[in-house]
């Protein structure tokens, strides 16, 4: 490749040399980014002409008309995912020492003033919802209840295999997930078990004893057997999460996504003073407990309302 290297054939190398040191999704959602929105803005474009004003127009373009509906802009996280898969392309080139560093510094994004709200089920919906689940127990009501009180990933939780339960510790390891990745460029879809999302998501959680009596339940001696389908296949997240829709449906249950499932296990631990942020992070995969707290810190209203009432004896 030389400066005057076209952008499409830089980024489509980069993808090549790219694939083997990240995750299988983390490498559809590059292809994905190129194919949608880097190459048909910059695709002819030669690689050494690029400026930090052509990236400041891109993100103005993404903001206003980037949605491939035509309904308008991206949010500022949509764009900055783009911007992210641009970036590595172009200082994949400058390693290469084919092109000169741009200033990523001078680059500025649009004020994000999207409402970021943790959504989790209410006391009164998670007791409803257990309650159903007892009515009902199998492996699949079984596995609604080990992520309301671990807080797995639906991913995570679809690749849970018996090999990863240890009765005697009481523990489950986190060591994979189950993903149904889009190839963009084949234009067909796959079933994925990998590693977990990140290094920190490869956990070790340990499993409060009456929630172990129930999955000794459906406990088998084979070790390859997933837990929510008892055999050596697992089941997809698309599946599951279609099969809890239809569980709340039938039980008369407010209809909720199910990583709001997650969220409610986050939301009670932070309501028990014991249950301390640095566990709660690395039993949730979180990277550091910074990022537990700013997603979760601002949904424990009555830690806040306990501290406010403090201030009565001053009055």
């Amino acid at each position: 490749m030389t400066e005057n290297t076209q952008f499409k054939t830089l980024v489509n190398t980069w993808l090549i040399e790219k694939k083997p040191m990240i995750t299988p999704s983390t490498h559809a959602n590059f292809v994905l980014i190129s194919e949608n929105h880097l190459i048909p803005y910059f695709g002819r474009k030669k690689i050494g002409s690029f400026t930090e004003t052509d990236i400041q127009e891109f993100i103005s373009y993404l903001y206003n008309n980037g949605r491939l509906d035509d309904t308008g802009g991206l949010t500022v996280k949509s764009i900055r995912d783009v911007i992210l898969v641009l970036r590595l392309s172009l200082n994949y080139a400058y390693k290469e020492r084919i092109i000169p560093l741009l200033n990523w510094d001078l680059i500025e994004y649009p004020k994000d003033t999207s409402v970021k709200k943790v959504i989790s089920l209410s006391k009164e919906q998670e007791l409803a919802l257990i309650q159903c689940i007892y009515m009902d127990m199998n492996r699949k009501t079984a596995g609604i209840l080990i992520a309301l009180f671990t807080g797995l990933r639906i991913g995570e939780l679809c690749g849970i295999q018996m090999k990863d339960i240890s009765l005697l510790d009481k523990t489950i390891i986190v060591n994979k997930t189950v993903q149904r990745i889009y190839d963009k460029k084949k234009g067909t879809t796959y079933l994925n078990i990998g590693p977990p999302k990140t290094k920190t998501s490869a956990r070790v959680i340990p499993i409060p004893s009456l929630l172990m009596n129930i999955i000794k339940k459906f406990y088998t001696e084979s070790p390859n057997h997933y837990f929510l389908t008892g055999k050596v296949k697992p089941t997809e997240p698309r599946t599951y999460r279609q099969f809890f829709s239809r569980f709340l449906k039938r039980k008369g249950l407010q209809q909720v996504k199910f990583h709001e499932i997650r969220h409610t296990f986050a939301v009670r631990a932070i309501e028990i003073p014991e249950f301390d942020i640095k566990s709660l992070s690395e039993i949730l995969g979180h990277k550091n407990v910074s990022f537990t707290l700013n997603v979760y810190g601002s949904a424990n209203m009555q830690q806040k309302v306990k501290c406010m009432n403090l201030l009565n004896d001053l009055l």
